[in-house]
């Protein structure tokens, strides 16, 4: 059976502001691209995004459909899992990703392509559907509130790493930076001008809680974040696991920096100060309110949270 034979009912969510623009005009070329080799003009149908949280609203109505298409970035990767998964198992569309964004780190999980011509739309052809691992967090914005439940693709941190990916926005807009480029610009920002630890309480897989100072805690499904940085380069998107990476203060900022250069290439690992762990849930409870905290790219408000992996919850077309 042909990779275009598996798609099915296709829809397409794209966000129209993902890199400069672009991604609108791909998704119109996915939905003719599709429409052409499905031979069914009315088996692809194109949706886009108009505000934040649209994709996940538009994502938990498709349970009429067999694959669903992200088109943008990580953002937009996430937005349209956390709408598939408020989809009963059994009705839940497959997942596909086109990538279109600064990061495209669940992309590279998947082996999907960066997209730059008409050839990479093609790459979706040679797929095959897996059964890959779902994050999941519970969390409350406020102590003694109520709980809410959100999902990840690829990565759950908080600290200066968060920092960094949540710097990344407004950096974009001002620099025109991408990629990597635009990261490790965002990380020369946040080690100059807010380096600092970030104390909590933490409990891995039902241990007591221990107080921690770390700069950088991040939780992965997948291997990379922040444009190809190799925070867990071992992480297995199918393990049923969280990677975990974490690093303690105190830590003098010129120990620091060179390390955040050294994760590029997953170096980072062999320092006696960081600390890698696989778990199957995390527990946390911030001293502070404000931390910085991002799931796939976007920001989460919590006072405390837990994070687990919902093994195999979703399907998706991967490549390689």
């Amino acid at each position: 059976m042909s990779g275009t034979a598996r798609l099915g009912r296709t829809l397409i969510i794209a966000n129209p502001a993902a890199h400069a623009g672009a991604a609108s005009g791909i998704g119109a070329r996915l939905a003719r691209f599709l429409g052409m080799y499905l031979h069914d003009g009315q088996a692809v149908e194109l949706a886009r995004t108009e505000r934040p949280g649209h994709a996940t609203d538009i994502a938990a109505g498709a349970a009429g459909f067999d694959t669903v298409l992200a088109v943008g970035g990580d953002g937009i990767v996430r937005e349209t899992v956390c709408g598939l998964m408020d989809i009963p198992r059994g009705r839940r569309p497959r997942l596909g990703v086109v990538p279109v964004g600064s990061g495209n780190d669940y992309a590279r999980t998947v082996g999907m392509p960066e997209v730059r011509s008409d050839d990479d739309l093609a790459a979706l052809l040679a797929c095959e559907p897996r059964e890959l691992d779902v994050g999941r967090i519970v969390y409350a914005e406020a102590e003694g509130g109520s709980d809410r439940v959100g999902y990840f693709a690829q990565t759950l941190s908080f600290g200066l790493d968060a920092a960094i990916a949540l710097g990344t926005y407004e950096l974009r807009l001002s620099t025109g930076l991408t990629g990597t480029a635009l990261y490790t610009a965002s990380g020369l920002d946040v080690f100059c001008r807010r380096y600092r630890d970030f104390p909590a309480l933490v409990s891995i897989d039902g241990a007591p809680a221990e107080r921690m100072r770390p700069i950088i805690f991040a939780m992965q499904i997948g291997p990379t974040y922040g444009s190809g940085f190799r925070i867990c380069p071992d992480a297995d998107p199918a393990d049923g696991l969280l990677d975990v990476c974490y690093a303690c203060g105190p830590y003098p900022r010129a120990a620091a920096l060179p390390l955040f250069l050294a994760a590029k290439g997953g170096r980072h690992v062999a320092s006696r100060r960081v600390r890698m762990r696989r778990a199957r849930e995390v527990e946390l409870v911030f001293e502070e309110a404000g931390y910085p905290i991002q799931a796939d790219g976007e920001r989460v408000a919590a006072a405390r949270l837990r994070a687990d992996v919902l093994p195999g919850a979703l399907t998706v077309l991967c490549r390689g």
